[in-house]
């Protein structure tokens, strides 16, 4: 298993939350996630590389209003944060780290809200 799919399989648990990889499907009935993978790295050593990996995540939860936005974050960054300590498939997470990006958003074209965290993932393929 590769870590975005973990990061997807943890979000598509939510019930009633449709998950996209890089955006939300055009015509996407609110409240929805996308996520992208932003880099994913080996660490190193002096003497070399370590076996422990990170990848960093853009998560962005879209709703019609502010107050089911704040509902749908408080559901995301929990099941983000349950990824660590977690092992699916030969992938074994170490830390999971999430923090918001930016402020909250109206996106005016579309008049959706928007929350974007950034989701660091430390983990081991086994």
């Amino acid at each position: 298993m590769q870590p975005d799919e973990m990061v997807k399989a943890a979000l598509s648990r939510l019930p009633g939350l449709e998950v996209f990889p890089l955006e939300g499907l055009k015509n996407a009935e609110a409240p929805f996630v996308f996520y992208l993978q932003a880099q994913g790295d080996e660490e190193t050593a002096l003497d070399g590389l370590t076996g422990l990996r990170s990848a960093s995540f853009e998560i962005n939860c879209v709703a019609r209003s502010y107050g089911e936005l704040k509902a749908l974050a408080n559901r995301v960054r929990p099941a983000l944060q349950s990824l660590q300590g977690a092992e699916l498939e030969g992938l074994s997470v170490q830390r999971a780290k999430v923090r918001q990006a930016s402020p909250d958003l109206l996106e005016r074209e579309v008049r959706l809200f928007r929350r974007m965290y950034i989701l660091e993932l430390d983990y081991q393929e086994e």
